[in-house]
């Protein structure tokens, strides 16, 4: 049995994984896109810049027009940390 051993590595947010602009429609289901690459996995926090108020990346929610602005999301793992601001844009789906 062969293990492959990843070499360790502090955690890294980039605009593949966790894109500083996001747009959701308000009445459907957002997810706040932001995943960390790092050995050991990093454990990923997003909280609103306004209020600091916690919402969990990669977790499907109602959007509201309350949602729309920016977002701290900070990767943590025993090497370091990372930092990334996300703008996240919440369009009306409005009747004409």
């Amino acid at each position: 049995r062969q293990f492959l051993l990843l070499p360790a590595a502090k955690p890294r947010l980039d605009e593949g994984n966790c894109p500083q602009q996001q747009n959701w429609t308000e009445g459907q289901e957002g997810t706040l896109r932001c995943q960390a690459g790092g050995n050991p996995k990093p454990r990923v926090e997003c909280a609103k810049d306004k209020d600091g108020q916690l919402f969990p990346p990669g977790i499907p929610s109602p959007v509201t027009r309350d949602h729309s602005g920016t977002y701290r999301c900070r990767a943590t793992n025993p090497l370091g940390t990372d930092e990334r601001s996300v703008t996240v844009w919440v369009h009306c789906e409005c009747g004409g």
